[in-house]
């Protein structure tokens, strides 16, 4: 049958305002000296909790974190960890998988395109994985037409739930939706429909949390924001070397224009691009003792380096993650056939991705069986390692002579007797030996 296709509804989704814990700031100073500065404040929220007396709110959604800008600050520190940002793109192609498998013909046009915007039905699952570990709540919007669904990811940074659990509310922008209140959508959830649109939440169980899910990293958001403050530190110190290289005091009677002329002439000799480090001049008039001269010694690096090292594995360990999956492979530990990928690989999958994505997935199914009458078995996604297990297969064991011939070169032909693998025909000539050997003794 041929799709009907059903445009979606809802609200186009705009760029949305930051809150105060991430946002940009500029002072000034009172006196005549104007300076400017940056701040980047991506301190971890002093309260992550959820409204318990429902009846008390003003709303009619439930706000996620005492701003309700939760969604907004995990979206911002996302952008500022590489190691954090790492693991997460990791977990969500994992759970993806290489591409969903059915065996049934009508299924595989529909996962190939399952909304009007031509998204495929792992691009719409690989978006609700990533918010699902991000924020741990992701939101899957369906559209029903005559004999079928749309599904459509919506962004959870858009998303609140409303306090009768029996819808949500999206807003572009929830810093201002006080100010934009035409622009709320209500869409319920699933099974209850309403002009044809559904929603279907997906949240991991977190005690005191009715309503929102937590991501498994949340215990870590203080070393998330320390990685993002090490990486500004080591660009800081790149740009200028963070330091005075050395403290000289000079001390005698001259004029400033003598001073500063000295202090000139010293720099353009000593410092800038391939002179490495900065001196700082001290000029002292009417002192006749000899000039002082401080060298500073920067000897910082070690303990940043052990830093970043416990930042790394605090962030790794809070998502439940292996190190080997994110890069962070200790020296010594790798070998030819990456068994320890593998073996991590193998853990990641029992651990976190399976059930993440059944999770999903059984969501899917479930809207599918009931809208589509397609039974759940139907669709699988199939999951492919980072690394072949090819190396460790001993080809001699499982390709025939002919078989490594051509695969080694096509030219060099097969052989009369190469249709068998290399230990039957080593067999056959150690029985023929024996049969030459036992005629022997018979004659003898």
């Amino acid at each position: 049958m041929a799709k009907k296709r059903k445009s979606q509804l809802k609200s186009q989704t705009k760029k949305t305002s930051q809150s105060s814990k991430v946002s940009e700031t500029t002072g000034v100073s009172t006196k005549k000296d104007v300076y400017e500065f940056g701040v980047f404040n991506l301190a971890v929220p002093p309260n992550i909790r959820e409204k318990q007396d429902i009846s008390k709110l003003i709303t009619d959604f439930v706000p996620f974190g005492d701003d309700n800008l939760m969604p907004q600050y995990l979206s911002e520190l996302k952008r500022q960890s590489s190691t954090h940002r790492s693991v997460l793109a990791q977990k969500t192609i994992f759970t993806s998988g290489a591409r969903f498998v059915t065996n049934n013909d009508n299924l595989k046009e529909y996962i190939k395109d399952v909304n009007a915007d031509g998204e495929s039905l792992r691009d719409v699952f690989k978006k609700l994985s990533e918010d699902f570990y991000t924020f741990g709540n992701s939101y899957l919007e369906g559209v029903l037409y005559d004999g079928g669904v749309n599904l459509y990811h919506i962004d959870a940074t858009t998303v609140r739930m409303n306090k009768d659990k029996k819808s949500v509310m999206v807003h572009p922008d929830w810093a201002n939706y006080r100010n934009m209140k035409d622009e709320m959508v209500h869409i319920p959830i699933y099974p209850n429909t309403s002009e044809s649109r559904f929603v279907l939440h997906f949240s991991d169980y977190e005690p005191t949390f009715q309503y929102y899910g937590l991501p498994d990293y949340v215990a870590a958001l203080e070393h998330i924001a320390v990685d993002y403050e090490i990486g500004k530190w080591n660009h800081t110190k790149f740009k200028n070397g963070f330091q005075p290289s050395a403290i000289i005091e000079i001390s005698g009677d001259m004029g400033a224009e003598e001073a500063k002329k000295m202090v000139s002439e010293f720099q353009s000799k000593l410092t800038g691009e391939g002179k490495n480090g900065k001196l700082m001049f001290i000029v002292k008039n009417g002192d006749t003792s000899p000039a002082n001269v401080q060298i500073i010694k920067d000897d910082q690096e070690g303990s940043w380096i052990d830093l970043q090292r416990i930042t790394d594995q605090n962030i790794v360990t809070a998502h439940r993650w292996q190190p080997s999956l994110s890069g962070l492979v200790s020296s010594g530990k790798m070998n030819n056939t990456g068994s320890e990928i593998r073996i991590s690989y193998d853990l990641a999958m029992t651990t976190v991705i399976k059930d993440t994505s059944d999770r999903l997935l059984d969501g899917i199914k479930k809207v599918l069986w009931k809208e589509m009458g397609i039974e759940s078995h139907e669709l699988s996604i199939h999951f492919e390692p980072p690394i072949s297990f090819a190396a460790s297969i001993d080809v001699t064991k499982v390709l025939t002579i002919n078989e490594q011939r051509r695969l080694l070169d096509e030219s060099l032909g097969d052989l009369d007797d190469g249709d068998v693998f290399i230990s039957v025909r080593e067999q056959i000539a150690i029985d023929k030996a024996n049969e030459t050997d036992d005629n022997k003794n018979n004659e003898e």
